[in-house]
C-alpha cells in the first residue's frame, strides 16, 4: 500500500476544480485534458493548469502522451463483495415470541390512552416502542442477562397502560393489569415472570427497592437494577416527538389548559437525548435554547439521582443554522482540538451516508484530517470489513477510528472486538455509532476496551456534537429514510419526504454504477457527502421527481385481498427499493377518511422464488395508527423468525412453507 501521492480519502482539501478531476478519474479511469474538458464542461486551458498543479503536488502522475492518472495514497484498490441485501433499511430489532405477543396486547390499549387529549405529551405506542429501546441499550451497557432483558423489555412495553383509567396511580394500574391478563392467557407469562414484570411496571415511578434481587427459575434477577434502569429510559423519552400535535390541536391546549403548557413546551425546546458512553455514561440531551428552567430536564436529573446509576446528564445547546458556532473557534478550543488522521468507516446506504457526512463535517471542525473508508452494504461485508480491512490496515498513521453502522454478524463477533482491541492498543480513539441492536451485546466488551459509544435513536449516529441545527435536521431525515416507527409522525411534512425521495434516488442511482473496489465506492460517496455537508436540500428536492418512477413502482400491481396487497415478484428492479416499492403500492390504494392517518390497505407482503427457497416482505405503511405493526402479526410459530423492525419485515422460508406462512400472515393482517 503505497503511503505518498494524493488521497482520495482526503479531498476536501483540494479547490473544486482540482477536486472534481480527482474524483472523475477515480471513478472513470485515467484521462486526457481534451477528455476531462469536454466530460466536465470546462474549458481545456484550465483543466491544463490543473493538470499540472495536482501532478506538480504528486496527486495524479501525467504519461508522455498526456493521460492522467491519479495517485492513490492509502487506499488499497480490492475486490468488494457485492451481493446487495434486498431491501431493509429498517434495523434489526430483537423480538422474542412473548415480547411480540406483550406488545401486541398492549397496542390497543395504548392506542386509547393516546387519545386522552389531556394529558398532553404521548404516551402511546411511539413513547413505549422509545422506552424500550432506551431501556434495551441501557440493560446492554450494564450487562444484564438475557434473562433480565427479557423482563425489561416486558416492562418497557406495559408500563404506561395504566393511563387508560387513570394518570395518578397509572404504574399501579399497569401492575394490575400484567396479572390479570396473564390468568386470564392473554399474556405469555408464567406467574413468577408475570409477578416481576408487573411489579418493574410499578416501580416505574414513585417509591421503589433499587437493591431488590428476586429468583426466577435457578436465576438471579437484579429486581431493583431493572426498575431503576426502566426509570431513568421512560424519563428519557422527553424530545419534540412527544409533543407532536397540530396547530389547530395546539390552539385547544392552550385555551383550555394554560396552567400545563409549561409541561408541554419544555418538551418542544428538546430536540433530542442520545447516550454517550466513555465509558462514563452520560445523558446527552440537545436543546434548541440555552434553557434555565426546563421541567423535562430537571425530572430526569431528579429521577436519575434518585437511583443508584452512576451515570451523569449533559444539555448541551445547539443554535439556529444563523447563530452557529464558528467552525473555527470549535477548532481553536484547546479542549476539542485534535491533531492527526481520522479513519471514517460506514457502508454506502442512504443513512449511513447522512451521518458520515455529518460526522466528517464534526472531525474536520475539531481539527482531524478525514479519510473515508465507504463499502458496499452486502450480506457478507461485515466479515470483509473486519476480517479484511480493518484487520490488515496498518493503524500507524491514525488518531481515530470511526465506525458508523456496521451490521451485525455473529460469526464474526469474536474478530470484530480483536480488530477493536489492536487498534486500542495503538493508542487510538475508537468511536463506534451503531443502530442495529444486534451489534449493542458486546456492549460491555467495548467500554472495557475504552472505546466510545454512541447509542440512541435512528437520527443519532453521527460523531460529535452539532454546531447547529443543521445537523439535528439532517438526523431526522436519516431517521425517516429507515421509517423508523418511534419517529413522531404527525408533524410530517411533504417537504421531508421529497427531500428523502431525492435523497434515495441519488443513492440508488449511485449504486447502479456498480464499483468495484474501495475507491470507486468512496468516489461515488463523495459528490453526496458534500452535497449533505453544504445542507443542500435544494439539489435533493430536485431530484425527486423521478424516484417513484425509477424505484418505487412495483411491475406486478398486485391483487387485493381485504386489507393486504399481496405480490408475487420481486417489488422493484433495485433490491434496496424493495420497501419504497411496496410503500408507494400502498399510498396508492388510497386513505380512508377518518381520524388520524389511515390506508384503506395498510399492509402489503410480496413473495417471490429465490433458488428453492422463497423471499417474503412485509410492510404496514409506518404513518398508519390504527394498524398492529406486521412484526407483531408474523407467525412465529409457522416460520423462522424474522429480521427488521415493527413496520417491516424480511425472512427467508423454505419452499414447502412458504404458503403456510403467507397464508397466515395475511389472516393475522385481516382480523
Amino acid at each position: 500500500m503505497a503511503e505518498s501521492g494524493s488521497n482520495l480519502l482526503d479531498l476536501l482539501t483540494l479547490p473544486p476544480l482540482q477536486r472534481d478531476i480527482i474524483i472523475y478519474l477515480t471513478r472513470n479511469g485515467s484521462a486526457n485534458a481534451a477528455t476531462l474538458a469536454e466530460r466536465l464542461e470546462l474549458q481545456p486551458e484550465e483543466v491544463e493548469h490543473a493538470l499540472a498543479d495536482l501532478a506538480d503536488r504528486e496527486h495524479l502522475r501525467l504519461s508522455d502522451d498526456g493521460q492522467a492518472q491519479p495517485t492513490l495514497g492509502r487506499t488499497r484498490r480490492r475486490t468488494l463483495p457485492a451481493r446487495l441485501w434486498p431491501a431493509l433499511l429498517a434495523a434489526n430489532r430483537l423480538y422474542s415470541i412473548q415480547e411480540a405477543a406483550t406488545l401486541r396486547t398492549a397496542l390497543p390499549i395504548l392506542q386509547f390512552a393516546r387519545a386522552k387529549l389531556s394529558e398532553f405529551a404521548d404516551h402511546g405506542p411511539g413513547h413505549v416502542l422509545r422506552v424500550r429501546s432506551f431501556a434495551v441499550q441501557l440493560g446492554y451497557i450494564m450487562g444484564l442477562t438475557p434473562t433480565e432483558q427479557h423482563l425489561l423489555r416486558s416492562a418497557a412495553l406495559f408500563h404506561d397502560v395504566g393511563n387508560i383509567i387513570d394518570r395518578a396511580d397509572h404504574h399501579i394500574t399497569s401492575q394490575e393489569t400484567v396479572l390479570k391478563l396473564t390468568q386470564a392467557g392473554e399474556l405469555p407469562f408464567s406467574t413468577a415472570e408475570a409477578t416481576l414484570v408487573g411489579l418493574l411496571c410499578r416501580w416505574h415511578r414513585r417509591e421503589y427497592d433499587p437493591d431488590r434481587c428476586d429468583i426466577l427459575g435457578d436465576e438471579t434477577i437484579r429486581t431493583g437494577l431493572l426498575a431503576s434502569i426502566l426509570r431513568v429510559a421512560d424519563a428519557m423519552d422527553i424530545d419534540h416527538r412527544r409533543s407532536d400535535y397540530t396547530d389547530r390541536f395546539a390552539w385547544v391546549l392552550r385555551f383550555f389548559y394554560p396552567d400545563e403548557l409549561p409541561f408541554w413546551t419544555s418538551l418542544e425546546e428538546i430536540l433530542g437525548l442520545r447516550m454517550h458512553c466513555t465509558p462514563q455514561v452520560t445523558l446527552q440531551i440537545l436543546t434548541r435554547d440555552r434553557l434555565t428552567d426546563n421541567i423535562q430536564i430537571t425530572m430526569l436529573r431528579r429521577d436519575l439521582a434518585d437511583t443508584p446509576l452512576p451515570w451523569t446528564v449533559q444539555e448541551n445547546y445547539i443554535p439556529q443554522e444563523t447563530a452557529s458556532i464558528p467552525l473555527e473557534a470549535l477548532a481553536a478550543d484547546a479542549a476539542l482540538s485534535h491533531n492527526g488522521s481520522a479513519l471514517l468507516v460506514f457502508p454506502f446506504d442512504p443513512h449511513s451516508l447522512v451521518m458520515a457526512a455529518l460526522s466528517r463535517k464534526q472531525l474536520q471542525a475539531t481539527g482531524y484530517t478525514v479519510e473515508l473508508l465507504c463499502y458496499p452494504d452486502t450480506v457478507d461485508a461485515p466479515g470483509w470489513l473486519w476480517r479484511e480491512a480493518l484487520a490488515e490496515l496498518d493503524p500507524a498513521g491514525y488518531a481515530h477510528l470511526i465506525v458508523l453502522n456496521d451490521r451485525p454478524e455473529p460469526a464474526i463477533e469474536a474478530e470484530r472486538l480483536q480488530v477493536i482491541a489492536h487498534w486500542r492498543s495503538a493508542d487510538l480513539c475508537v468511536s463506534l455509532l451503531n443502530r442495529h441492536e444486534a451489534n449493542w451485546a458486546r456492549l460491555p466488551e467495548l467500554v472495557q476496551l475504552g472505546v466510545e459509544v454512541t447509542l440512541g435513536g435512528d437520527w443519532a449516529y453521527f460523531w460529535g456534537t452539532p454546531t447547529d441545527q443543521t445537523a439535528l435536521t439532517w438526523g431526522r431525515l436519516a431517521a425517516l429514510c429507515t421509517r423508523d416507527p418511534a419517529q413522531a409522525t404527525a408533524n410530517f411534512i411533504t417537504a421531508e419526504q421529497t427531500v428523502i425521495e431525492g435523497l434515495l434516488k441519488v443513492v440508488y442511482d449511485a449504486t447502479t454504477q456498480a464499483a468495484d473496489d474501495l475507491t470507486g465506492w468512496v468516489a461515488l460517496a463523495e459528490p453526496i457527502l458534500a452535497r449533505i455537508e453544504a445542507n443542500d436540500r435544494a439539489y435533493f428536492i430536485d431530484q425527486a421527481p423521478d424516484f417513484v418512477a425509477a424505484y418505487a413502482t412495483p411491475p406486478d400491481p398486485g391483487r387485493v385481498e381485504g386489507r393486504v396487497l399481496c405480490l408475487t415478484q420481486p417489488p422493484s428492479n433495485l433490491p434496496q427499493a424493495y420497501y419504497w416499492a411496496l410503500e408507494q403500492a400502498i399510498e396508492g390504494q388510497g386513505r380512508t377518511p377518518a381520524r388520524g392517518i389511515c390506508f384503506n390497505v395498510p399492509y402489503a407482503v410480496a413473495t417471490w422464488p429465490d433458488g428453492d427457497a422463497v423471499e417474503l416482505l412485509a410492510i404496514n405503511h409506518w404513518r398508519d395508527e390504527t394498524a398492529t405493526p406486521i412484526r407483531l402479526l408474523y407467525p412465529t410459530d409457522l416460520g423462522p423468525p424474522p429480521e427488521g423492525n415493527e413496520n417491516a419485515i424480511r425472512v427467508r422460508l423454505a419452499a414447502e412453507q412458504a404458503e403456510t406462512v403467507v397464508g397466515a400472515l395475511v389472516a393475522a393482517c385481516n382480523q
